[in-house]
């Protein structure tokens, strides 16, 4: 007899919830956040300033990116230039950094190819270091360790998607030893990043990436969505539905009621980040990065306490 593949029961549940109607979500959303965090939500309106340490260089080429996102960044080709550039990050009064660049073929950020340039830099300024990891090996998550006061790792939760939009030969379960890997290493504040809609601005593993954090204890869920951008292969792609963005935003925080659930600065503009603000704060975040006009708003009609912090700050921190 054939027996049955072993059922999640714990994404099942994710899926059940899914299903339910979203202002039945926002209501148990909006009790947890009050339970737990009270009426305050916090609003980031400067970013840290994100520094690529590959310069404008990326060995891969995924299909929502292409390389386009490292134009937004400053650039530091090699560690001289890194150390100059967040030397002048802290002369500015900036107390922290974000560090990015473009991937290596095998899936990391390669921010530990500077590892010494980045620990003078850090001794000398004192910046607080957030950084975009990737996948990592276990050396690779030691290396980070010594200089990462935040990592922020894009959790992938469907192997079809991390082929056919990263062409990366990995599964969901490598982003979770990712995860491990960097807890392990020593790292206090993991701020895994789901991105909602990276499948053509589908639903695909975003409930499965959910589960799959939890094993690492995460001090924060970033909330990042997709962006159709212009010069990439999913230019004509929709975004994912504002609705469905809000329920993942729900789930978050009924499956994280006691953590941080952010909006990630990394999400459309216009009306859509209009009408996703409204229905973010109706779903249980308390931190939006870059809030809008709307975000305000939104936040008096609920009763909710703003703490706007205009200083730059990053909010995975």
């Amino acid at each position: 007899m054939k027996l049955p593949k072993k059922v999640d029961m714990a994404l099942e549940m994710n899926k059940e919830l899914f299903k339910e109607d979203l202002p039945k979500l926002q209501a148990i959303a909006t009790k947890l956040r009050q339970r737990y965090h009270g009426k305050r939500v916090a609003f980031y309106t400067k970013p840290y300033t994100p520094v690529s340490v590959t310069g404008a260089e990326c060995e891969l080429s995924c299909k929502h990116c292409d390389k386009h996102y490292l134009g937004h960044m400053e650039k530091a080709s090699n560690a001289k230039q890194l150390e100059k550039i967040m030397e002048s990050i802290s002369s500015a009064g900036t107390e922290g950094i974000v560090l990015s660049g473009g991937s290596k073929k095998d899936g990391s950020v390669p921010t530990y190819e500077k590892a010494a340039a980045i620990k003078k830099a850090k001794k000398k300024t004192n910046l607080i270091i957030n950084a975009h990891t990737g996948i990592v090996s276990k050396e690779q998550a030691k290396k980070m360790a010594e200089y990462v006061d935040a990592a922020l790792t894009d959790i992938i939760g469907d192997k079809n998607t991390i082929k056919q939009i990263l062409d990366l030969p990995y599964g969901p379960e490598d982003y979770k030893r990712t995860l491990r890997l960097l807890r392990d290493a020593g790292i206090e504040n993991l701020s895994p990043h789901i991105i909602v809609g990276l499948h053509h601005g589908k639903i695909k593993g975003e409930l499965a990436a959910l589960n799959m954090i939890k094993d690492a204890d995460p001090d924060n869920v970033v909330i990042v969505v997709f962006i159709p951008t212009k010069g990439t292969p999913m230019a004509n792609d929709a975004p994912p539905k504002i609705a469905d963005v809000a329920k993942i935003i729900a789930i978050a925080r009924i499956l994280y009621p006691a953590k941080n659930i952010s909006l990630s600065c990394v999400r459309p503009g216009g009306r859509y980040r209009t009408a996703l603000d409204r229905e973010a704060l109706k779903s249980g975040v308390n931190k939006i990065a870059v809030p809008s006009k709307a975000a305000y708003k939104t936040s008096e009609e609920l009763g909710l306490e703003i703490l706007e912090v205009t200083t730059s700050r990053c909010c995975s921190w």
